[in-house]
């Protein structure tokens, strides 16, 4: 009897709640019928909304008080649909005015920088691309008041870690919500604890982002710049606009960009190091307080010769190091000889076309970056190909 109750129960909830809401569904395209990937459909008055597919479909659970949906996509007029008796609702959006002062906010709506009541600031491409950096968060430096980007490592892909404003919390994440064209990314760093790797992030996933496929990146500060991402959103958000053909005026006819740089990286500064004295052949010469050990120059009992022995002298198993010892003196570019001069060479090339009904944007490119240290996993390879 009491499972009966329990299943008439479970059957109720679920009419109550189909009936509560409605799902509608539909296809986004714009004058030509070509599907418009990545358009905003929300339900007005509500924090309810979805994004279409790469075939413009989208499909989205209305709740019982949503009567009209909105559909917006940057570039185009948006559009308010009062919904009827049928679930599939299927709009076509018309080329609107782009404005000079638009920036990208939450989930790609384009809005006039005079009426956004939040900080928000906009970095082009072509400043990214003034530099060369193969990361597109450390080609933000200096470029955006606020913005505090830190390197793990000089090596080549390791992790870069931004804050916007400082940080708000002790243990939480710091890091703003990364946003790339409408889809949220996980900027997150991988790291080890392993005796020899640890120490350093390996890499965040922000660094497969080519900067020369940039169009632009917007960064929202404060968490009432992006209230459509909810939580999320509380540390602020980058939001990352690749190229596409959309856009651009059609009597430019095709464009091509090739890009090609070469840089070299080298140690900004080392230490000053002394070469008087040693630690000893033993390396625990003398333990007074302030010595540096025997002399280089032929002190009493360690004169210039063969002095320390190879630490694997005295096991029998490798007989080929007996008698092999190492001359005591100073080696003035032991730290320097370490390192050797990075090389970064990066190619991009970029084709954008189209007419009146259609408009295309590809672009490929290779980041081959060798960097300062000549052993170990120092290389960073990037190839990328975006079509949109």
């Amino acid at each position: 009897m009491k499972q009966l109750l329990l299943t008439a129960q479970i059957v109720l909830l679920m009419v109550c709640t189909a009936m509560a809401q409605r799902t509608v569904s539909g296809k986004i395209t714009d004058a030509a019928r070509e599907p418009l990937i990545g358009a905003n459909v929300l339900v007005q008055g509500t924090d309810v909304g979805t994004v279409t597919d790469y075939d413009g479909n989208y499909t989205l659970a209305v709740p019982a008080n949503g009567k009209v949906l909105v559909v917006s996509y940057t570039g185009y007029s948006s559009q308010e649909i009062t919904l009827g008796a049928s679930n599939v609702v299927d709009v076509v959006l018309t080329e609107g005015i782009i404005l000079e002062t638009a920036v990208v906010t939450a989930l790609g709506l384009g809005r006039d920088r005079q009426k956004i009541g939040y900080a928000v600031e906009n970095v082009g491409g072509e400043k990214l691309q003034q530099v060369s950096e193969p990361d597109p968060l450390r080609a933000l430096s200096a470029k955006v008041p606020g913005l505090n980007i830190i390197g793990s490592s000089s090596v080549p892909g390791s992790a870069t870690r931004i804050t916007i404003r400082g940080n708000t919390s002790f243990l939480g994440e710091n890091q703003p919500l990364f946003v790339v064209d409408g889809i949220p990314y996980d900027n997150s760093s991988n790291g080890a604890s392993f005796q020899l790797t640890g120490g350093g992030a390996y890499g965040s996933r922000i660094a497969d982002l080519d900067p020369n496929n940039i169009e632009s990146i917007s960064v929202l500060k404060g968490s009432a710049a992006a209230a459509l991402y909810g939580s999320r959103a509380s540390r602020g958000v980058i939001v990352v606009t690749t190229k596409t053909g959309k856009g651009r005026q059609v009597n430019k006819g095709l464009e091509v960009t090739l890009s090609s740089s070469y840089s070299l990286e080298e140690i900004a500064s080392l230490p000053d190091y002394q070469n008087t004295y040693g630690a000893g052949t033993d390396f625990n010469y003398q333990q007074a307080n302030g010595s540096w050990g025997a002399a280089f120059n032929g002190a009493a009992g360690y004169p210039t010769r063969d002095s320390i022995p190879h630490w694997l002298t005295a096991n029998p198993n490798f007989p080929q190091y007996f008698g092999r010892n190492t001359p005591y003196r100073a080696y003035p570019n032991n730290v320097k000889d370490v390192f050797q001069t990075g090389v970064v060479w990066d190619n991009s090339l970029t084709i954008r076309g189209g007419d009146q009904n259609n408009n295309f944007a590809a672009t490929v490119s290779s980041l081959n970056q060798d960097g300062i240290f000549p052993v170990g996993s120092s290389t960073f390879d990037r190839n990328s190909l975006s079509i949109g």
